[in-house]
């Protein structure tokens, strides 16, 4: 089929959509920027069908009444309106129809819904109220320690919509060759010769028209059984004011349920801490801390985060916060963490107690051998190591836990992850670790922390702080590790992306869940990047595929990176099968090491037989990873830096304060390449510092003549839509530059990041 796609954002959902559609489909993606540009698309694709996989907009008559279009809803069939998920995990259970009453309540429920579910459904003038054509349905507990909107989203939904996306597929392409033999009169579909609507004898037959069955709305796709998680019901927008708490009504699970039903957008709005404060985290400490102390009060502060004291004598962890945005303020605030947002209120904000006692409480430190263990109560902890027999019980092997918030490794976190890998060094002869198995979290990583970075008073230089901090971290992969025989193994259990990928790359072996999407491109943000990709990349893709995947910046599946070399095997399941079966391969690539250790009482460091295809011949001595290293940050520094920062300081701005885009990118809208325009990321000349500094002599010499030369604001613009202008244009970029032919460009500012995007 030829498919278009509506997307609010190209987030986690959206590309995993994308890519188990594209293995037998033509799919083209359009931001759904307004009705216009929704309406231009649909003509300029004719698609057979449109699937909105995320959408927080409406689909214009003009166009569902014309082209058959799906809406994946984020619950079961007969939930309807704008906040399932916050709903769900603010605790309804479907029990009380009067969404006013179940408000006024101090919980909504004791257990909330024990499943939940995804629908695919017709676009219609009623929202969320069309034909549904599949629907799929999963087991949840609303108050499983660390789950959030967007865990819920990235993992058991997406799972799920993908299941029931590619069935409401299958079953109007069924649909429509029945409809395509009635048309020809004969007696079933499989009579008719070349049928599938991918011929021209079957084009026109998928249609608005077609009639999806009963059935489909009342039996899950991969069980076959009717929703189990009760009573469905249309519920309205879930307001700031109806997940405020107060703590001294409020327990520590009702307010976890409050924080986390809104995590990571738009955030629990409170005054907690005096003034308004979008608040995020929400974990329950168990710990007997909070006895005896009053509710809303700080009890303890741990890795930028604090935790409140609540009325049942227990705790809740508040890991990051926002300030909100005023009516002067450009743009949303940056999300950081919850000391340092607090730290920075407080030099302005005098007369609030809770304030001044977050900012001056500090945690205990732990001793090294406590600081490192998985905690036994609940309780925040992002960094903890497992350590575990090995094959035969010949030594131990260190699985590395890392659970950052959205993925991202700021200055510290990676500083705290190195010390945890030296804490590995130091104990790996009296433990004979024989392997570290790096799992990651919820997401593996996302690379630097661009929140942190752009809320830095010099951005620049956090930049080239956090870069560093995450070269350490390879580089103890790289060298470290290996130099003391221990195999290092990346578990990519979640999505990973640009910095992230490159560190998983790093290791001797890339074991990833079959659901994973990889991101491995820097470029869209306007880097180069670092974390020796130039070399990972390079010798486990062979050829020019290690540079095509950065220049592409498309999302790949994981048998997509397996197939290029960036993946050594893929895994099936999720979850507690996933874990069993990472820990099922790490034993069987483990074990021969094991034994030449029994034979020889040592395992050689350098013994090529023992090292993984991809650095067979590669030089990585201590020289030669330092080299890469500089030619590297002497390409991030002109990132941070020179003129060509002119790429990446405004893209880092726009992403994390969420800035609507002005078009799609190229790469995703593939029905808008004919015109043979190209998006700024796509130029040779995005590389050049030249470049940059020619157009920002241009803004500063010539004013006046820069409205022929450039646009004022270089945003991103559709090639194809009717006030764009001309490619023909006489402008400085059409110009042949530097002895190379020059392509002509479309805007680029304004991009959504896809690989960085979470389901809000």
């Amino acid at each position: 089929m030829k498919i278009l796609f509506f997307c609010t954002a190209f987030n986690s959902l959206s590309q995993r959509a994308y890519l188990a559609l594209s293995e037998q489909h033509y799919v083209t993606i359009e931001y759904a920027l307004s009705e216009e540009v929704m309406i231009e698309a649909a003509e300029l694709v004719k698609p057979d069908l449109i699937i909105c996989p995320f959408l927080t907009t409406l689909v214009p008559a003009e166009v569902y009444k014309k082209y058959l279009t799906l809406i994946v809803h984020p619950g079961p069939p007969g939930d309807a309106g704008p906040s399932a998920l916050d709903w769900l995990l603010m605790g309804d259970d479907g029990t009380e129809p009067d969404s006013k009453r179940l408000l006024q309540r101090t919980s909504l429920s004791e257990h909330g819904r024990h499943y939940w579910g995804v629908t695919v459904l017709q676009a219609t003038a009623e929202f969320d109220m069309g034909p549904v054509w599949a629907f799929e349905q999963f087991a949840v507990d609303i108050d499983q320690p660390n789950i959030t909107k967007s865990s819920l989203y990235r993992g058991p939904v997406t799972r799920a919509a993908v299941t029931a996306v590619l069935k409401a597929v299958d079953r109007i392409t069924i649909a429509a060759d029945v409809k395509n033999a009635d048309a020809h009169g004969a007696s079933s579909p499989a009579s008719l010769t070349g049928k599938g609507i991918n011929k021209r004898s079957n084009r026109g037959a998928v249609h608005p028209s077609l009639t999806a069955k009963a059935v489909f709305s009342q039996l899950s796709v991969t069980t076959g059984q009717t929703f189990q998680g009760g009573k469905t019901l249309h519920r309205p927008l879930l307001r700031a004011a109806d997940r405020d708490f107060d703590p001294r009504i409020h327990n520590a699970t009702e307010i976890s349920r409050r924080i986390r039903c809104a995590d990571s957008q738009p955030g629990c709005l409170s005054s907690l801490f005096g003034p308004k404060l979008y608040l995020y985290g929400g974990v329950v400490d168990g710990g007997k801390q909070a006895a005896g102390v009053a509710p809303g009060s700080v009890i303890a502060s741990r890795e930028d985060a604090v935790c409140i004291a609540t009325c049942d004598g227990k705790g809740v962890w508040i890991t990051h916060v926002r300030r909100v945005k005023a009516k002067t303020d450009v743009s949303l605030w940056p999300k950081v963490p919850a000391v340092q947002g607090l730290m920075e209120l407080s030099e302005h904000s005098m007369g609030y107690p809770n304030l001044q006692r977050a900012v001056s409480i500090r945690g205990r430190q732990p001793s090294p051998e406590g600081e490192w263990a998985r905690a036994t109560t609940s309780t925040l902890q992002d960094i903890w190591i497992d350590f575990e027999p090995a094959s035969n019980n010949d030594g131990s092997i260190a699985y590395v836990f890392f659970d950052f918030y959205n993925g991202a490794m700021s200055t510290k976190q990676c500083r705290r992850l190195l010390r945890a890998f030296q804490y590995i060094l130091s104990v790996a002869d009296e433990r004979l670790v024989r392997a570290v198995v790096l799992m990651g979290g919820s997401y593996f990583s996302n690379g630097i922390h661009l929140n942190i970075i752009d809320s830095a008073a010099d951005p620049a230089l956090e930049s080239w702080f956090n870069i560093n901090a995450i070269d350490d971290l390879v580089y103890s992969i790289l060298y470290d590790f290996p130099n003391r025989g221990i195999k290092t193994i990346a578990a990519v259990r979640g999505n990973a992306a640009a910095g992230g990928v490159a560190l998983a790359t790093a290791c001797d072996f890339v074991l990833a869940g079959e659901d994973v999407v990889f991101n491995p491109a820097y470029r869209a943000m306007g880097l180069y990047g670092s974390e020796f990709h130039s070399l990972t990349y390079n010798a486990r893709c062979r050829g020019e595929n290690g540079k095509r995947i950065l220049r592409e910046m498309m999302p790949l599946s994981a048998s997509a990176a397996g197939h290029l070399g960036l993946v050594d095997h893929v895994l099936p399941g999720w979850g507690v099968r996933l874990d069993s079966a990472v820990k099922a391969q790490v034993k069987a690539l483990t074990s021969v090491m094991g034994e030449k250790a029994l034979e020889t009482a040592s395992i050689p460091r350098r013994d090529s037989s023992y090292l993984p295809e991809w650095k067979r011949g590669l030089d990585l001595s201590s020289s030669a990873l330092a080299r890469i290293r500089a030619e590297e940050l002497a390409e991030m520094a002109k990132d941070f830096w020179s003129p060509r920062s002119q790429r990446y300081h405004p893209r880092r701005y726009d992403f994390v304060r969420k800035s609507k885009a002005a078009a799609t990118p190229r790469r995703f809208a593939l029905h808008r390449k004919s015109d043979g325009l190209v998006d700024e990321e796509d130029d040779d000349r995005f590389d050049s510092i030249e470049w940059f500094l020619m157009k920002s002599s241009a803004i500063k010499q010539e004013a006046s003549a820069l409205d022929a030369s450039f646009p004022k604001q270089p945003e991103k613009a559709y090639a194809r839509s009717k006030n764009a202008p001309s490619s023909s244009c006489d402008t400085m970029d059409d110009k042949n530059w530097g002895g190379k032919e020059a392509l002509p460009k479309a805007k680029t500012r304004g991009t959504i990041f896809c690989c960085y995007y979470d389901a809000d």
